[in-house]
């Protein structure tokens, strides 16, 4: 029975504490966090990308699964855009700081499926400019990135 007590004034308490905040200081904070998850997940897809291409020229992966691989990839970042960009041209952003990090987080993440549709088109054809134009793809996707996570290249 004292557990109950224990646990509901603790649900109060937490309940209280997030009212003395104001919508704005909320508002930060979430954004704040929501640009750690996007930063993180633009870099793990940018080393996933990277893993599976050591993985198909060490012939871990046939082309048949590289295509099935990047197409979830693209598929992915199609949606992401697609919902970044609505949030960004339909004025959820209030702050120009946000909006610019929505803006490079889009051209990250068409930079991204860019560079997944360049390895599936190297492995369906391992020419020397296929391949080319993956690394240049996957060195500006590198310099975008790490400039928006205050990375030092």
């Amino acid at each position: 029975m004292m557990r109950k007590h224990i646990i509901a004034l603790f649900l109060l308490m937490a309940s209280t504490s997030s009212f003395s905040q104001t919508c704005e200081e909320r508002e930060s904070k979430l954004l704040e966090v929501v640009g750690g998850f996007s930063a993180g997940m633009l870099y793990n897809t940018y080393g996933l990308i990277g893993s599976i291409s050591d993985g198909f020229t060490h012939d871990a992966y046939d082309a048949v699964t590289i295509s099935e691989l990047m197409d979830a990839q693209k598929k992915l970042a199609d949606n992401l855009v697609k919902m970044l960009e609505e949030l960004k041209n339909g004025g959820y952003f209030k702050d120009k700081k946000a909006q610019d990090f929505a803006g490079s987080v889009i051209i990250i993440l068409k930079g991204l499926k860019k560079q997944a549709q360049l390895l599936e088109d190297y492995a369906d054809n391992k020419s020397r400019q296929k391949q080319e134009a993956y690394e240049d793809q996957r060195k500006q996707n590198w310099s975008a990135l790490s400039k928006l996570m205050g990375i030092e290249e």
